[in-house]
């Protein structure tokens, strides 16, 4: 590397700001063991607590190694879900985020209702160009021909306007020119 250049290095710091809200004292000031947790651990472990004691007499052949199983299992799927990222996010937000995408209308929301693009219509108008040209350089019949509109009509169904022709003012003497002025004016007649 020379010494012309110089190596840029950027650091991000918005992951060490973000704080999850945990939880992670019980009432009586004392830590919950392997603490502390996220909502999404907490929402985790109750419902994986919840769906082991509803499918009980599926699983529960062990004696008293059920009661291991109901505490061993909740925690250790909680566990595994602090150390889960899906895009540097913890799954459950990652979860909403996959739905609201796809519960997104395609053209989007305005105002919080679906947005709909309409559909294109044919445009009819009617255009007038006037050409206008140095006085002092044509004869007085060719600036009344060029003064005089020409009107486009898109649509043959549609008659076309006729606009008045204004009647040419007396002629006026040509503005003052800067000196670039009179340059680009002699470039553009040669």
């Amino acid at each position: 590397m020379s010494a012309d250049e110089e190596q840029l290095i950027g650091h991000s710091y918005t992951r060490a700001r973000r704080h999850p809200l945990v939880i992670g004292k019980l009432p009586g000031a004392g830590r919950l063991p392997g603490g502390p947790y996220t909502i999404t651990q907490i929402v985790t472990m109750v419902a994986a607590f919840l769906l082991l004691v509803i499918t009980r007499q599926l699983w529960a052949h062990f004696g008293v190694m059920n009661i291991l199983v109901m505490i061993v299992l909740p925690w250790g799927t909680a566990w595994v879900l602090r150390y889960a990222r899906l895009d540097g996010r913890d799954p459950a937000r990652a979860l909403r985020s996959l739905l609201v995408y796809a519960s997104t209308p395609a053209g989007g929301r305005l105002a919080g209702s679906p947005q709909h693009r309409s559909r294109p219509r044919l445009a009819l108008a009617t255009c007038t160009v006037h050409v206008r040209t140095p006085a002092r350089d044509k004869p007085k019949a060719v600036r009344a021909a060029a003064a005089m509109p020409v009107a486009v009509a898109p649509a043959p169904t549609r008659p076309a306007r006729t606009v008045p022709v204004p009647t040419p003012a007396a002629p006026r003497r040509p503005p003052a020119r800067s000196g670039l002025q009179a340059l680009l004016a002699s470039l553009d007649e040669h």
